[in-house]
């Protein structure tokens, strides 16, 4: 349900575009820029490494929507704010790579400043790393940027990329022109959310990107807020044009055993026989040993 009102937004804006009190519109030239650089990025992890990235339909649809709404009078992106949630091993650090890069060279932005930012330090230096990989892999990319170890910068733009946590000293001051924030189910609070969303406004066209799986915790949790709230602008029982939305799980009333169903949580796993046979194996696994806990980790992070 969530992805069918994420779609049907999508095309609701695009029968309402440049009207009064909606000043945006989907440039399509836009949309295929980001899926033009996404071509020159590789995989660094698993069976593809060192490939070129071809850009899935729904990695196509979330890329095109952040990266195509702009304002029909200044071009300036539309969406300040995505969240994106699916189940695990779908890709997201590969898309989360790929947008901090772009943000970093793409955006033709004056001293960019895009942070990897996790709930520690070790977390956020794995969103940094395979960044720098990604880079380093593409000969296109790299002769942009000066890459080290812990900071990427812009040869004639300068600015930075490096990874952010609540471990990391001297955070005032920031400027923020992105903010990949990883696996935000993870964070006990919304220390480093606020931090980057206080520091916002300096810039034209900044971007934070939220990219999490479910997690275990709700109540007092700020990734269960957020996704409460955002499942609001969905239904659209609130209004937030400036945020992009994208749930990917399985309905109520789905049967949790009929892999059928399962790629609606697992739009890579479940599209491939290898993912969907691997699917298969942890939730026979889960199920049959009825151990409450394995069952519940299947469903959360796979469902």
């Amino acid at each position: 349900q969530p992805e069918f009102q994420a779609c049907q937004r999508h095309l609701d804006d695009l029968a309402r575009q440049g009207a009064d009190g909606f000043p945006w519109v989907f440039d399509e030239a836009k949309a295929d820029k980001i899926y033009t650089w996404f071509r020159y990025c590789k995989h660094v992890k698993g069976p593809f490494a060192g490939q070129p990235i071809e850009l899935l339909p729904f990695q196509q649809f979330d890329l095109g929507s952040i990266f195509g709404w702009v304002h029909k009078d200044t071009g300036m992106r539309r969406f300040e704010k995505a969240y994106i949630q699916e189940a695990r091993k779908n890709g997201k650090s590969t898309i989360m790579s790929g947008i901090a890069l772009y943000l970093m060279a793409g955006d033709q932005e004056e001293s960019p400043e895009v942070y990897c930012a996790a709930v520690d330090k070790e977390q956020a230096r794995i969103i940094y790393k395979d960044a720098k990989a990604m880079a380093q892999k593409s000969q296109d990319i790299s002769k942009r940027l000066k890459i080290r170890d812990y900071m990427i910068s812009h040869m004639t733009r300068g600015g930075e990329l490096k990874a952010l946590s609540r471990e990391t000293k001297n955070k005032d001051g920031l400027n923020p022109s992105g903010a990949i924030i990883d696996e935000y189910h993870a964070h006990t609070t919304s220390e480093i959310y606020d931090l980057l969303w206080s520091a916002w406004g300096q810039r034209a066209q900044a971007l934070m990107a939220i990219i999490t799986t479910a997690g275990f915790e709700t109540v007092e949790n700020p990734c269960y807020k957020e996704y409460q709230y955002v499942k609001q602008i969905l239904s659209k029982t609130v209004t937030n044009d400036r945020y992009f939305v994208m749930i990917r799980e399985l309905d109520p009333d789905d049967d949790e055993h009929n892999p059928a169903v399962w790629i609606k949580a697992n739009p890579l796993r479940a599209a491939t026989p290898a993912g969907l046979k691997k699917l298969r194996e942890q939730h026979d696994e889960a199920f049959g040993s009825k151990d409450l806990a394995k069952i519940r980790n299947f469903r959360v992070k796979n469902l």
